[in-house]
C-alpha cells in the first residue's frame, strides 16, 4: 500500500467538505438574511421600495415602455407550467440516451424539493407583492419568488445533463447563457412589478440550494459542479456514461 497517497486523499476530502459547506452555506446565509429582513421589516425593505420606485419610473417612461412586451414574454417562459415540462422533456431525452433512470430521478427530486420549500415558505411568510394591499384568502405570498426559484432550478437542471452531447462551443455558450437567463427572469419580474427585488434574490438563493441538494441526493455530477463529500467523482466523461 502506498502510504504517501494518504495525505493527498485527506486533503482532497477536506477540500470537498469545504467546497460543500461553501456551496450550500453562501446561498443559505443569503436566504436566512433576506427572510429575517422580511419578517422583521428590516433595512432592506427600504432598499426594495427604492428599487421599485426607480424601476417603475423607468418602465412607465416613453423611452423604455416598450420593454414591457419582452419582459412579459420572459415571465411567461418562467412559469412553472413551462419550466417544469422543459425539465421533464430533457430528463426523458437524456434517460433514453443514457439508458438510465437517474436523469428522471434527478428531475423528480428537484420538483419535490421545489414543492416542499417554495409553497410552504410563501404561505408562512405571507409577504405582500408590490402594490398589493392585502393577501387574498387563497394567496401564497410573494416571498420567495416562485417564478425565480422554479425557473432557475428547472432550466439549469434541464441544460446540465445535455452538456456532454453538445459540441464544445455550444457547451460554453449554454453555460454562459444559464446565469444570463436567470438574471433576465429576475429583472423581468421586478420590471413588471410582480416582485420586490429581495423576493427574486431569495428565489435565486433557494434555487442554488435546491440544485445542489438535488445533485447530491441523486449522486449526479456535471462539469462545473462539486461532487458531494465522500461520494466518488462520477463526472460524465462521454455520452455513453451512465
Amino acid at each position: 500500500m502506498d502510504h504517501s497517497s494518504a495525505p493527498t486523499t485527506g486533503r482532497r476530502r477536506s477540500q470537498r467538505w469545504r467546497s460543500a459547506w461553501l456551496t450550500l452555506g453562501v446561498p443559505a446565509g443569503v436566504l436566512v438574511i433576506l427572510t429575517v429582513n422580511v419578517l422583521a421589516h428590516g433595512p432592506l425593505i427600504g432598499v426594495d421600495q427604492r428599487i421599485r420606485a426607480n424601476v417603475q419610473a423607468l418602465a412607465s417612461s416613453h423611452a423604455w415602455h416598450w420593454l414591457g412586451g419582452p419582459a412579459g414574454l420572459i415571465i411567461n417562459l418562467a412559469q412553472p407550467s413551462v419550466a417544469v415540462p422543459v425539465l421533464l422533456v430533457s430528463a426523458l431525452a437524456v434517460s433514453a440516451r443514457r439508458r438510465s433512470l437517474r436523469p428522471l430521478c434527478t428531475a423528480a427530486v428537484a420538483i419535490i424539493l421545489l414543492v416542499v420549500t417554495v409553497i410552504p415558505g410563501k404561505i408562512l411568510i405571507g409577504r405582500l407583492a408590490p402594490g398589493q394591499l392585502r393577501l387574498a384568502p387563497d394567496g401564497w405570498g410573494a416571498f420567495p419568488s416562485g417564478h425565480a426559484t422554479t425557473s432557475s432550478v428547472c432550466y439549469v437542471l434541464a441544460v446540465l445533463p445535455l452538456l456532454p452531447y453538445l459540441p464544445a462551443l455550444m457547451r460554453r455558450a449554454a453555460l454562459a447563457a444559464l446565469p444570463v437567463w436567470c438574471l433576465l427572469i429576475g429583472a423581468a419580474l421586478v420590471w413588471c412589478n410582480y416582485h420586490w427585488f429581495t423576493d427574486v434574490a431569495a428565489g435565486w438563493a433557494l434555487a442554488a440550494i435546491i440544485i445542489q441538494l438535488t445533485l447530491w441526493l441523486t449522486r449526479e455530477a456535471y462539469s462545473g459542479l462539486s461532487t458531494p463529500p465522500g461520494v466518488p467523482d462520477e463526472r460524465i466523461a462521454s455520452p455513453s456514461t451512465t
